[in-house]
């Protein structure tokens, strides 16, 4: 089975809202340890394999990060894209409406050690991306967590506080993707300070402004988010090749 495959959305929320393409709609929920749910969408693939590793995307939605923001962000970037590509997508609606980085940030790995439990996920890790206040809390679930993640993609998105800022040290090794509006000035200029920070510190990032665009640029609908996520994937570890009889032959003592 290729890793580009045909796949199918099933979104999963509380309420049932109309998606372009989707065939199911369904209402699943997570129970957390202190008793309340957290809700979110799920793009699952189309004949999924449950013995089969999935590369797996928990995308922030931005706004006040209802359910409706959960669409928006599946219809623009990681929803059709991702079924025509064999990625499963985790999208959660912020609990009570508490955003994920004024608090509800703490019940995200409950939902990660749930996903670990019931799919293969690529490499044991998650990608990360969000957009605006989806990229603030991207930045901040990144900075608590490094270890969980492959990747982290904002448009737009930085550290939400002065205290995340000084923590950025903790991404080390995590590949950082930061995009921006150039007519959203404030926000270019902390993406601008967050970038020079990483570089100071040689985390990979990179940061590509739209000088025309406003504060979520267009120009990342569609295909592009999952383009890029698709280079930030693991290399699969090459099985060694066994040695050929001459060579056994000359490295026996």
């Amino acid at each position: 089975m290729t890793r580009h495959l045909t796949a199918m959305v099933v979104l999963v929320l509380l309420a049932v809202f109309p998606a372009a393409g989707q065939e199911q709609e369904k209402d699943v929920r997570l129970a957390l340890e202190d008793g309340s749910t957290l809700r979110y969408a799920l793009v699952l693939p189309r004949h999924f394999d449950a013995y089969r590793e999935y590369p797996v995307l928990l995308a922030l939605p931005p706004g006040p990060q209802d359910r409706d923001m959960v669409e928006t962000g599946l219809s623009r970037y990681w929803g059709r894209q991702a079924t025509a590509r064999g990625w499963i997508v985790i999208s959660p609606v912020a609990p009570g409406g508490r955003l994920f980085f004024k608090g509800s940030e703490e019940v995200i790995p409950q939902l990660l050690d749930a996903l670990l439990e019931k799919y293969q996920v690529e490499g044991g890790k998650f990608h990360l991306a969000g957009v605006s206040n989806g990229g603030l809390s991207a930045f901040r679930i990144a900075l608590n967590w490094p270890e969980r993640f492959h990747s982290l993609t904002v448009l737009p998105g930085f550290p939400p506080s002065d205290r995340d800022f000084k923590r950025l040290d903790r991404l080390k090794g995590l590949p950082i993707h930061m995009f921006a509006g150039g007519q959203d000035e404030k926000w270019v200029e902390e993406e601008t300070r967050t970038h020079e920070k990483l570089q100071e510190l040689e985390i990979p990032s990179t940061l590509k402004i739209f000088p025309d665009e406003g504060h979520v640029p267009a120009s990342m609908d569609g295909e592009v988010v999952m383009d890029l996520l698709e280079t930030l994937r693991p290399i699969p570890e090459e099985d060694e090749e066994p040695l050929s009889p001459d060579a056994a032959s000359q490295s026996t003592p």
